[in-house]
């Protein structure tokens, strides 16, 4: 992916957007939720799946930019276990010819379908909150306040740390580090000594920025109330529906 993937928070611009920050999250966990625990296997549960999936994207409006990179990077990650179906044909215990086939393709089918599910519920709800929505929908959910703590904090300070390691790799090219196969031994032996001195270095930085401020990760307090609103209490309820809906496929309740 070009862009930054910090740069993802905040970027969709659907109608789930001006729900309560804490009711994305929720929803957001349920679906994907919904689309892990609904078969593969059959037709029905193929299709929720990929409706649940769909729907929640475009509802989320993530960017196609990032749609698209979540695509190539979704088939990248998942697509190669269909390399495995050839050393899993011959121990399925199925007949021959298409059966046998179809048997081997089971795993790696449920695989790819519900990574790539998975993939792009977590991207299509990180892309409906702001840094500053995670942090009110997280303090507004009943999680221990350290969990809410490490969590945020994650959040934060993955952005620094990513860029300052996108520093020293733009450093280490222009210095020709990237040129020849010695060079490149030379380099990956001697980057714990540079890199990880340098992004601890930030780390404690941000740390001292923070503290300096009066930042204490005991003093986590919510801004302002949420006003909830009957749309608000819909999408929860909906979400949670699509959740008992692929219980019920997953268990054969539905036919």
């Amino acid at each position: 992916m070009r862009a930054h993937w910090h740069d993802l928070w905040g970027s969709g611009l659907g109608p789930v957007a001006r729900i309560v920050p804490r009711n994305r999250i929720l929803a957001g966990t349920l679906l994907f939720a919904a689309c892990l625990a609904a078969p593969s296997g059959t037709v029905m549960g193929a299709a929720f799946i990929a409706a649940v999936t769909a729907g929640w994207t475009a509802a989320c409006g993530l960017p196609r930019r990032a749609l698209a990179s979540f695509a190539l990077l979704g088939l990248a990650m998942f697509l190669p276990y269909v390399l495995l179906v050839p050393l899993i044909a011959p121990i399925v215990p199925a007949g021959p010819g298409p059966a046998r086939l179809a048997a081997a393709l089971a795993v790696p089918w449920d695989v790819v379908l519900h990574g790539l599910a998975g993939l792009f519920v977590a991207a299509a709800t990180v892309s409906a909150l702001s840094v500053s929505d995670l942090r009110r929908g997280l303090l507004a959910l009943p999680l221990p306040r350290m969990l809410t703590a490490v969590l945020i904090q994650i959040v934060h300070q993955t952005a620094a740390l990513a860029a300052e390691t996108g520093r020293i790799a733009a450093a280490t090219a222009v210095r020709g580090g990237t040129q020849g196969v010695s060079t490149a031994w030379r380099l990956a032996a001697g980057l714990p000594r540079i890199w990880l001195p340098r992004v601890v270095g930030r780390a404690e930085r941000v740390a001292a920025a923070m503290e300096l401020r009066g930042y204490a990760e005991t003093d986590l307090r919510v801004f302002g109330r949420d006003r909830l609103r009957p749309a608000d209490a819909a999408v929860v309820a909906l979400a949670l529906g699509l959740l008992g809906l692929a219980a019920a496929l997953r268990w054969g309740w539905l036919r």
